[in-house]
């Protein structure tokens, strides 16, 4: 096994399959903490289904853009690396980081 850099960059296939290994994981994790503190404080205030409908909601939002956000992110970064150059600081934009 050969652990030298490849000089044409990676398989699309394999750096879009590692992209949205990253986003699943990401998103997931942080929409299961998210949800558990929403139906904790459910319960343990007594704030009713209402809150929880509309704070799931507010949750599965935020984790999809991150979801979006950590896909693009990471493709972004491995374009740059395969391209030779440095990885760059994150933008908090999802379009910022297409543009690249």
């Amino acid at each position: 096994m050969s652990t030298e850099d490849t000089k044409k960059g990676g398989n699309p296939l394999t750096i879009f399959i590692v992209s949205l290994c990253a986003a699943i994981v990401m998103a997931g994790g942080f929409a299961i903490v998210i949800e558990a503190f929403i139906l904790a404080a459910a319960n343990l205030f007594e704030l009713g289904s209402t809150f929880v409908w509309i704070t799931s909601g507010a949750n599965a939002l935020l984790a999809l853009w991150f979801a979006v956000w950590t896909f693009v992110r990471s493709w972004h970064v491995e374009r740059r690396l395969g391209a030779g150059l440095e990885v760059d600081e994150p933008k908090m934009s999802i379009l910022g980081n297409l543009r690249g």
